[in-house]
């Protein structure tokens, strides 16, 4: 079974919602995506306005679906959600009092990308309920 840890996102600060990332046996795949990312000028930038949408959905503001997202689809009652831009992703689940960033990802690969989250979801859910018990 997966170990599962949730630390802040320093990137992301808001008023109204908390943002954590998501470590899966102590790797975290949004730190992961970043270091790929990071030596293209384009994607980094992208990235950053990202994490710029992540802040303003943190203070409460609303976000257009052309950069923010509820995904549909999924099984049972993980709500999950999507920040875009023209080529990246960022996908995240609902966390109590926020949201909780899983990973990164390109557009091109958005269906692969989702199931990925799915998986992750579903183990990562398993796994608190039962921490809980």
């Amino acid at each position: 079974m997966r170990k599962f840890a949730t630390v802040e996102m320093k990137e992301v600060k808001g008023s109204m919602q908390t943002f954590e990332k998501l470590y899966v046996d102590t790797i975290c795949f949004i730190d992961e995506f970043e270091k790929e990312i990071k030596d293209n000028p384009q994607y980094s930038s992208e990235y950053k306005t990202i994490l710029s949408y992540m802040n303003f959905f943190a203070n409460g503001q609303m976000l257009p679906e052309t950069k923010f997202r509820v995904l549909k689809g999924g099984k049972g009652d993980i709500k999950r959600f999507e920040f875009k831009s023209k080529n990246l992703r960022i996908y995240a689940i609902a966390n109590p009092g926020g949201k909780l960033v899983i990973m990164g990802g390109f557009k091109k690969n958005q269906k692969r990308d989702i199931n990925k989250l799915n998986e992750i979801a579903k183990d990562y859910i398993n796994y608190i309920t039962n921490q809980a018990i």
